[in-house]
């Protein structure tokens, strides 16, 4: 039942917190001004309630003095049950309750919904932990500035108190003591339940107070409306031209939006008043019309957003997709949680607001609903767009850009006005059967539609078996060959090359286990992201952003597609049996679409990602962490939020995973999901090929990582780094750093299976390769010199350690000038006899020293560059261009290259 009025009541404005806070994030990149903004943005929320509380509590003070002299008589004058009585009759008389006490509490009541949800979400914020701002050394734990012997001192909490004294003496002056008393009170009982709390906690709420007591000023000015106006018009000016420079503008657009909102307030609040009062007369006459057309709009946008659209995505993939998620069995939940927040978000609270203010604004809200709902089911119906697949956690597998074209935005604008007017003109000409007509049209429709829907989605789920859906023995998904050669390439996503010197000398046991291997630190990447990296990685020079630029012939999907199939499709034509684990973006999905390997029949691409966890976890004692199910019950609502909103607005609705805040727990649970794979990695391969075998085996154990405990390195599950054992981590430099640990889990388990491969005769005669596909980033630069202003260079140092048939003896290391796009030539030479990518017809091979420096070409871009020319784009967008020479490691070897148009003017 808790969780039933969490859902309802809190969990909405746990998301309007979450989304501000992250907006605050985006446009300043700090944590403590991002808390602030929260503060802000709650305060502004709360005004028109607080004016309403205001308003009560002034007719409750009137009241009580109006009352307290007969109140005072019949107490003298009576006693026992006579004086209840008397005062019984007196109270009706003046048409008084002594309920009507509670009015003066409006104000604090109305408080308390705001600070449960930013309570849990602050609490559970893993962006602010370890966090400083200004004086707070760690906005995720008490600040505990000094100490009194052993007892710490948190400053924050009493500066807190401090302030609401001070904004309630102000607020209280020539109130009664007992007001007074209540407000003083109140101020020492946050002090006690927020005195240990999380130094960001306290001061959402230090700052709730600080608006609180520039609040009360406001009230006590000649004209505080006009005051505030002015003041909020400044500030939405600047806010405005910060976002537009910080941000993309179609994802700065509702801020902006809201700026013009704000300092056009006096024109379109008199055009408001006008529509009020003329245009939507019948309704402002009317209390039954007006009401009963809020509460059809509310519950029908609730239906919309919290069933319809949730049922329709569930019926477009499969039931199994969101069947025997975690705890939940049936995929309705979802569909019950959905409908819970959007009855919270779009009725509840919407309806709390409406009852408590007059006839012209729920004039203007009933209107504002109805308007919104008929907007919103043309938006949700006629221009839903293609934006491709959606995963069952509520994210888009294909990097599409949700930006619509010109035409789509100027039909969407004019059905949308068009739509305004006619509504309008309805009102106008008091047509409310018109209205009344279409209401019901749209409500049973979509009542129908949520009965089909659910009816079908049960049926499908009926016929679902629970173990069709969940691995549960490990079986081999790769195999090697014995008596043959095998080559294997194994890609560690995000695997930094400047951090292995370090690994090794943290676990030196590590080099028995990597025994014939040779590291080569002088390495460089072609990009600082995957989706530019990998293809190099997987295809060669052909493949590095410049030169898929420069081949226009067909679309940057499609040449994806080719680098990541080219090896296994060169040794499959020369008899080899080929095993693709995990390919990085495959058709540049986030999801495995494996078609472009159709009709290759000794080619096995395996998902394994993820499938191992369940297991994992069994194994390991774990309870398995609920994030798919708390992705989707979060995910679900924002998903049909972008289907109501115009194309121009999607962007913004959609920007970086709905809006999203990383927590620690889905952080642990994409690194299980990668690290699992590794774990078993002796279970997941066989050693009886009859043929000589490649794989090449992706996992992002190093780049989705965790804290994990040494010497071991297994990962810590619950908790976060004050559950390591840091003591036992002799590089004070990476004691703390998830990028370590994950790359020293990785290595550990990696050595493990290099050793069944040892006792299982596969060792010697496989060729392995351990690359990554780019470098990750360091506060303080690892390379000599400061970075660069467009990216730090250590994001394109990527690992890079061979293995040669036969070789053996203790690890090496070879400061030769290496790239990942070298990965493809070590892999074939002499192993294969004809080396011919099948695409191109070009020759793989290793090229001199000097050669490389020609084609060394470096993309500075981000990941949007590429991913937002999908399906009709044949290059990168143009950003900067760099190469280097010689060390990678000194800053002056690197060279920013000018190009104009794909050629380069300078070299």
């Amino acid at each position: 039942m808790s969780n039933f009025f969490y859902t309802l009541i809190i969990y909405p404005l746990y998301q309007i917190i979450e989304v501000v806070y992250r907006v605050f994030f985006e446009i300043c990149k700090n944590e403590g001004i991002s808390i602030i903004g929260v503060s802000i943005a709650v305060t502004l929320l709360c005004l028109p309630l607080y004016a309403v509380a205001e308003n009560w509590q002034q007719i409750e003070r009137n009241t009580q003095k109006k009352l307290a002299p007969g109140i005072e008589r019949i107490k003298k004058t009576f006693k026992g049950d006579e004086q209840y009585m008397m005062l019984t009759t007196f109270y009706r008389q003046n048409h008084y309750h002594p309920m009507m006490a509670l009015r003066s509490s409006f104000g604090l009541l109305i408080q308390i919904p705001f600070f449960i949800a930013a309570y849990s979400y602050l609490s559970n914020n893993h962006d602010i932990i370890g966090k400083s701002f200004l004086f707070i050394n760690d906005l995720g734990k008490a600040d505990a500035l000094f100490s009194i012997g052993n007892f710490p001192v948190n400053v924050l909490p009493v500066a807190m108190t401090l302030i609401n004294i001070i904004a309630g003496a102000i607020y209280t002056k020539g109130f009664p003591v007992k007001e007074k008393i209540q407000i003083y009170g109140m101020a020492l009982i946050f002090l006690i339940i927020l005195y240990g709390s999380p130094s960001g906690l306290v001061l959402y709420w230090t700052m709730n107070n600080v608006f609180s007591l520039v609040k009360n000023i406001f009230y006590k000015l000649k004209n505080p409306l006009k005051v505030f106006w002015i003041m909020m018009s400044i500030f939405a000016g600047f806010a405005s031209v910060f976002v537009f420079v910080k941000m993309n503008p179609f994802q700065a657009s509702p801020v902006i939006l809201l700026a013009v909102m704000i300092i056009t307030a006096p024109i379109w609040l008199r055009g408001v008043h006008f529509i009020i009062t003329d245009v939507l007369k019948d309704l402002l006459d009317s209390n039954k019309k007006r009401t009963g057309l809020f509460i059809f709009s509310a519950l029908s946008l609730a239906i919309l957003t919290g069933i319809v659209i949730p049922s329709f995505l569930i019926t477009a993939s499969t039931a199994g997709d969101y069947a025997y998620i975690d705890n939940y069995t049936t995929p309705l939940y979802f569909v019950y949680n959905s409908t819970l927040q959007c009855m919270g978000l779009f009725f509840l609270w919407p309806a709390a607001v409406y009852f408590l203010f007059g006839k012209k604004v729920q004039t203007g809200i009933s209107a504002m609903f109805f308007i919104g709902l008929v907007l919103s089911l043309i938006n949700a119906f006629c221009f839903q767009g293609d934006y491709g697949n959606v995963s069952p956690e509520l994210v888009f597998t294909e990097h599409k850009s949700f930006k619509p074209s010109m035409m789509m935005f100027l039909i969407n604008s004019a059905v949308l006005l068009g739509t305004v007017i006619f509504i309008l003109f309805l009102f106008k000409k008091r047509l409310f059967i018109a209205i009344n007509a279409l209401s019901s049209i749209v409500f049973i429709a979509m009542a129908g539609l949520s009965f089909v829907n659910c009816i079908r989605i049960q049926n499908d789920f009926k016929k679902i078996e629970k173990n069709e859906l969940q691995i549960t023995d490990i079986k081999p998904i790769i195999n090697f060959s014995k008596t043959g050669k095998n080559v294997l390439i194994f890609m560690l996503d995000r695997a930094a090359g400047y951090l292995i010197e370090d690994a090794f000398a943290e676990c030196p046991e590590m080099s028995e286990q990597y025994t014939g291997f040779t590291f080569y630190p002088n390495t460089i990447s072609f990009g600082s992201w995957t989706i530019q990296g990998a293809p190099g990685l997987y295809g060669g020079y052909e493949y590095t952003p410049w030169s898929m630029n420069h081949r226009r012939d067909i679309p940057m999907q499609e040449k994806h597609n080719q680098a990541l199939s080219m090896l296994a499709f060169m040794f499959e034509n020369e008899g080899f049996s080929s095993y693709v684990i995990d390919p990085p973006y495959p058709n540049y999905d986030t999801t495995p679409v494996f078609s472009f390997f159709d009709g290759h029949t000794d080619v096995h691409p395996v998902e394994a990602i993820g499938k191992y966890s369940d297991i994992w976890y069994t194994q390991n004692n774990y309870e398995k962490l609920p994030i798919k199910s708390m992705l989707i019950k979060r995910n679900f609502i924002w998903f049909s939020l972008f289907k109501i909103v115009p194309p121009v607005l999607r962007s913004a609705v959609h920007y970086q995973d709905w809006w999203s805040s990383p927590t620690a727990t889905e952080s642990v649970s994409d690194f299980i999901n990668r690290y699992s794979v590794l774990d078993f990695l002796p279970k997941l391969t066989a050693v009886n090929s009859d043929k000589d075998c490649f794989i090449f085996f992706d996992n992002e154990s190093t780049h989705d990582t965790g804290y994990c405990q040494p010497p071991e390195y297994t990962p810590i599950v619950r908790g976060g780094v004050s559950e390591v054992q840091l003591d036992l981590i002799k590089n004070e430099r990476w004691k703390e750093d998830r990028g370590f640990h994950g790359l020293l889990a990785s290595l550990k388990r990696i050595g493990e299976w290099l050793e069944f491969l040892k006792e299982n005769d596969v060792y010697d005669n496989t060729r392995i390769i351990i690359v990554a596909d780019h470098g990750s980033n360091q506060t303080s630069p690892l390379f000599d010199g400061e970075p660069t202003e467009k990216r730090n260079l250590e994001w394109f140092n990527p690992m890079l350690m061979v293995k040669d048939f036969y070789a053996a003896g203790t690890l090496k290391q070879d400061d030769t000038f290496m790239t990942q796009a070298d990965t493809p030539a070590l892999a074939v030479t002499d192993v294969l006899k004809n080396p011919i990518n099948p695409f191109t017809g070009n020759e793989i091979k290793l090229l001199s020293t000097e050669e490389k420096y020609k084609n060394t070409i470096i993309s500075f871009s981000k990941a949007n560059a590429v991913r937002s020319t999908v399906n009709n784009g044949y290059k990168i967008q143009d950003d900067d261009w760099f190469t280097v020479t010689g060390s990678i490691f000194k800053k002056d070897n690197w060279k920013q290259l000018k190009v104009q148009n794909d050629v380069l003017l300078e070299e």
